[in-house]
């Protein structure tokens, strides 16, 4: 897999160029992600030869999408499945509340809202701190 061979910088302009909108230049890119532009050349160069990249007479643009292992693409953005989970329990906490409102509460439906919203603040946490990760390159905790 593509993401096994490149590395966090290489990552970082592959997920910017794949959020942006149309082909970049190599001096956009590094002033975007405040890296010298050799940086960002060398790197281009990399995704290039990997195939996920081409250069076109306006600039470099995403060729190919990589799946990254706990990520979905949706449109044009990276997003955490995490996310995706917490916007799921949330769901169920919303769901469980509307049920306890109209057919009254017992502790199991306030033990189901509690968890529900507890899984979802910790999975958006989560999915929010892994994006930080690949956008600003930052090393795991």
């Amino acid at each position: 897999m593509y993401s096994d061979e490149i590395n966090k910088t290489s990552l970082r302009i592959y997920v910017y160029l794949l959020e942006g909108e149309g082909p970049m230049g190599v001096r956009d890119i590094a002033r975007a992600l405040d890296m010298p532009a050799s940086t960002v050349l060398y790197h281009l160069r990399k995704l290039e030869e990997l195939g996920l990249v081409k250069r076109d007479i306006d600039g470099y643009r995403v060729s190919k999408v990589m799946l990254l292992n706990g990520f979905a693409i949706i449109g044009r953005k990276l997003v955490p499945r995490l996310i995706i989970y917490s916007a799921f329990f949330m769901g169920i906490a919303i769901g469980e509340t509307m049920l306890a409102i109209i057919r009254g509460s017992n502790p199991d439906k306030l033990l189901a809202i509690f968890t529900s919203i507890t899984a979802s603040i910790i999975m958006l946490s989560e999915g929010l701190k892994t994006r930080f990760r690949v956008i600003r390159g930052s090393p795991k905790p």
